[in-house]
């Protein structure tokens, strides 16, 4: 019976020793001023208006489950799969419900590509799966665009962000050189002006410098 006690006295002082000579690590944590200000320093979105006076290059805008309409002149046939509907230098208006690819703009002249299983071009219902391009000589161009990263550089234009209805905030492009727009939702429109108004987290490069909004 006296050695089981020896023994036990003999391990404890064995993990005694361990303990005092292994140091003891807790396992580390970001610290919580860490964590805030991370948060605090997160970029917001802002509501704004964009104002697109001259783009210089081409520009290309992704529909997804957005509505869209475009008035104007058509400048090719309209194109559903193979089907060719011979529109060329007539004035056409065109919605489409849903659609799914991609608008190109080049100043007044818009190309789109994209599948809609609903489409009315001057009035008159197509159901179909098929992609349909064309391209329009625009005098009206309506289109929602969601969750969509942008970037306009090597134009004339305004930013104006907007708070309680009215301007808060203005940069000029010149003299600024370029504006990226993260997770932009909002609507393009097309007409006397350019303009996207919508919601995003915005930057902008003066001098090469990058400033946030």
């Amino acid at each position: 019976m006296r050695w089981k006690i020896f023994l036990l006295v003999f391990l404890l002082a064995l993990l005694a020793g361990l303990l005092y000579f292994i140091p003891f690590k807790l396992p580390t944590f970001p610290s919580i001023t860490g964590l805030f200000s991370r948060i605090l320093t997160s970029q917001k979105p802002v509501y704004f208006q964009l104002f697109l006076d001259a783009i210089r290059t081409e520009q290309s805008f992704q529909l997804l489950n957005a509505t869209f309409s475009i008035n104007g002149t058509c400048i090719t046939p309209i194109t559903i799969g193979k089907v060719s509907i011979q529109t060329t230098s007539l004035p056409c208006k065109i919605e489409m419900y849903s659609p799914n690819g991609i608008i190109k703009i080049n100043r007044k002249n818009v190309f789109v590509e994209a599948t809609s299983l609903l489409v009315r071009i001057n009035g008159v219902n197509y159901t179909t799966s098929d992609k349909i391009s064309f391209q329009v000589n625009v005098d009206l161009l309506t289109a929602s665009v969601f969750a969509q990263n942008l970037n306009f550089h090597n134009f004339e234009g305004k930013f104006e962000k907007l708070l309680d209805g009215s301007v808060s905030t203005v940069i000029n492009f010149p003299p600024c050189e370029k504006i990226e727009l993260l997770d932009f939702s909002g609507t393009l429109i097309i007409g006397e002006q350019t303009v996207l108004l919508g919601s995003a987290k915005v930057s902008y490069w003066c001098e090469n410098v990058k400033n946030k909004v």
